[in-house]
Order: C-alpha cells, then structure tokens, then sequence
C-alpha cells in the first residue's frame, strides 16, 4: 500500500512555508492520505489536499520515499536520487512530494482542526513522529535558498 505526505507550500520559492497539522496524538505531521488503486501517486497528491483541505495544489516532486515491512516494523528513508522501484507488495510505502498551493489560500478545517505555515528551516522546533520525524532527520529543505527563483515571477 502507498501512503502520500506532502510538503504543500504556500507560495513557491525559498520563503515559502510549509503546511503542518497536528494530529490527534498533539503531534506535528506533514498532511498525509492513501493512494487509491486507480490513481497514480501525483494524482493523490491533489485529490487528498482537496479533500483535506479545500486547497488547489499543483504537485511537485517527489523528494522522498519511505518503506516499512509490516511483519517487523522496519522502516528506511531513501532520498529520490537513490530511488530503486521495488515492487514487494509486502512493503508499506510513504512517498513525500513537494505541492504548490495554486490558489494561495488557507486551508478549511475539515480533516485537522490545528495547522500553521512554517518556514522549511524552523521545521525541526515541532514535535513530529513516526515516519514525519524520521523524514525530518534526512530532509535538508534549500541547502541553497539564494538559487531557488520564485517561479510566480516568470
């Protein structure tokens, strides 16, 4: 099974927060869903944000994937350039991918009665779990923030 979290920005470029909710444990998690059997992971990415959230996004993409055996719990992170498809159904799957909120509206509380926007570099002064903070530890967002353009501008 395939399970989507996602980046979703409030705007392109390197001063655009991220979206974050808090989960009904009280911790910190980056809006997530499933992919359903007829849809490719891309195409959940808007779907979930729309029905999470009333938000138009345009997927970006992926930066990360994660997969866990279900028999032992095992999980590992693999950053998308060392990407090998495995096809083991035995495996749960998480793919993280960066969207763009098109419309750059806020999102409605349907599914998370508590968000915020943060910014990438402040990501790591909220408590995240499970596989959130096992990304978090690997997730290294614009190493060169003065190189990204901002693409509303071109």
């Amino acid at each position: 099974m395939t399970f989507i979290s996602m980046l979703i920005q409030h705007h392109a470029g390197p001063t655009g927060k991220v979206l974050i909710c808090k989960n009904e444990n009280g911790k910190w998690e980056f809006p997530r869903g499933k992919v359903k059997t007829n849809e490719t992971s891309e195409q959940a990415v808007e779907r979930i944000a729309w029905e999470q959230f009333r938000m138009v996004v345009k997927c970006g993409k992926m930066t990360m994937i994660g997969r866990n055996k279900p028999d032992d719990g095992y999980g590992e992170h693999i950053l998308c350039g060392n990407i090998r498809h495995n096809t083991n159904t035995k495996y749960n799957y998480r793919e993280y991918y960066e969207a763009i909120d098109l419309w750059q509206t806020e999102p409605e509380k349907i599914k998370y009665d508590e968000y915020a926007w943060v910014h990438p570099t402040e990501l790591a002064e909220y408590a995240f779990e499970g596989d959130d903070a096992n990304f978090l530890a690997k997730y290294d967002p614009w190493v060169n923030c003065e190189q990204i353009f901002d693409v509303r501008m071109y």
